[in-house]
């Protein structure tokens, strides 16, 4: 599991790769839930691409859970783009788009949470 950040504008943009399950969710909670610390309002958003993970259990569901509950106290943001296909059924088997809004690209996310950064990404769509 992988997990990188980029400050876009005013998004912190999340790439996480790999395979989150049991034994890698905790590492993947420490490296998630302090990026998250200021989001907040329009202030700062966050964006999860999760493009490169390849498979996601319970576990990681829970961390994606528990963020979205933190963004959440903070009055913030979070969404989530380009998922797999697995990834795209256990959403929808979980009903996780209820708690996430889901877009297919990152680009789409960014243009949908904040113009700024979306003019500001450099990476194709």
């Amino acid at each position: 599991m992988d997990c990188q950040a980029q400050e876009i504008a005013n998004v912190i943009l999340v790439r996480v790769a790999g395979r989150i399950d049991h034994t890698t969710a905790k590492a993947f909670e420490d490296a998630l839930l302090p990026l998250l610390d200021g989001c907040s309002g329009e202030g700062k958003k966050a964006l999860l691409d999760l493009s490169g993970v390849v498979y996601m259990s319970s576990a990681g569901l829970r961390v994606l859970i528990l963020a979205a509950k933190q963004c959440g106290k903070q009055y913030g943001e979070i969404v989530v783009a380009a998922l797999q296909p697995l990834l795209q059924e256990v959403f929808r088997i979980g009903r996780l788009e209820m708690v996430f809004e889901v877009f297919k690209t990152v680009r789409e996310g960014l243009e949908a949470i904040s113009p700024a950064a979306a003019a500001a990404y450099d990476h194709p769509s």
